[in-house]
């Protein structure tokens, strides 16, 4: 009988320490916002840092940006046009290029790609 009350106050033990330890590790899970942000233009290249309890709106501030793209009133990419003209099959078959070119006919080439 002795045992038997040993192995519960055991179990007992062990779930009261699991219930603890997920009920304190539950409030690292997951956490929600309750406010709202409003970027309002892209104007400003900064290094500060928006405080959610007092810019929540207005913000016109970011900390950095690429070259291809544009900011200001809004955001936007900033598309590039590249012509590329081969008229060689040595410039389909180039260090580096992963497709083979043929020249078939004067101004005609075919392409056959990996």
């Amino acid at each position: 009988m002795k045992m038997n009350k040993k192995k519960i106050v055991i179990l007992s033990s062990v779930f009261l320490v699991a219930a603890v330890g997920l009920f304190i590790y539950r409030d690292y899970i997951a956490k929600a916002a309750t406010y709202g942000w409003v970027q309002t233009t892209w104007s400003s290249l900064t290094a500060n840092t928006a405080q959610h309890t007092t810019d929540q709106t207005g913000w016109a501030q970011y900390s950095a940006v690429d070259s291809s793209v544009s900011t200001g009133d809004s955001v936007s990419i900033i598309s590039e046009t590249t012509a590329l003209s081969h008229t060689l099959s040595t410039d389909f078959s180039a260090a580096g290029s992963t497709s083979q070119g043929t020249l078939t006919t004067g101004d005609q080439v075919s392409l056959d790609l990996p």
